[in-house]
């Protein structure tokens, strides 16, 4: 497997992040991309919230589930998510909830990633969220 080109990811993520609609919608921006590692972000607005005022479960989803397809694409390149499980361990509420996902195995048919969701309120120290477990299927060009 090929590595992507790690310049190119950047653009289209950022690229995406600003034009794909549910992407744009959320407000996602990167900040951060390496082989095998990514973390976004967004603000969290009233209209992501549930009726308690935490960040709603499917908005931790999406974060969990794009950071680790952002995350295998760093290693594979063009991919889509085949299933992820998702723990939530505490209410996400503050004004930004922000994602890392870090590839833990890279193979030609499957990319197993583990994302981390994480709320910041304030100085407060950053609450762990939520803990996913993602398999990514590569796609396109070179995948079987």
């Amino acid at each position: 497997m090929t590595a992507p080109d790690l310049t190119a990811l950047r653009e289209r993520l950022e690229r995406a992040a600003q034009t794909s609609g549910f992407t744009c919608f959320m407000g996602t921006r990167l900040r951060r991309l390496e082989a095998g590692v990514v973390e976004i972000e967004l603000e969290l607005r009233p209209d992501l919230t549930q009726h308690h005022g935490h960040a709603h479960g499917a908005v931790v989803g999406y974060l969990a589930d794009t950071v680790s397809a952002w995350a295998a694409a760093s290693v594979a390149g063009d991919v889509v998510t085949a299933e992820y499980k998702l723990n939530l361990l505490a209410p996400a509420r503050g004004e930004v909830l922000w994602a890392r996902g870090e590839v833990l195995r890279a193979g030609g048919r499957q990319v197993v990633v583990r994302a981390d969701v994480y709320a910041r309120s304030g100085g407060e120290d950053d609450t762990h969220v939520a803990a996913a477990l993602a398999t990514i299927a590569p796609v396109g060009r070179g995948a079987p």
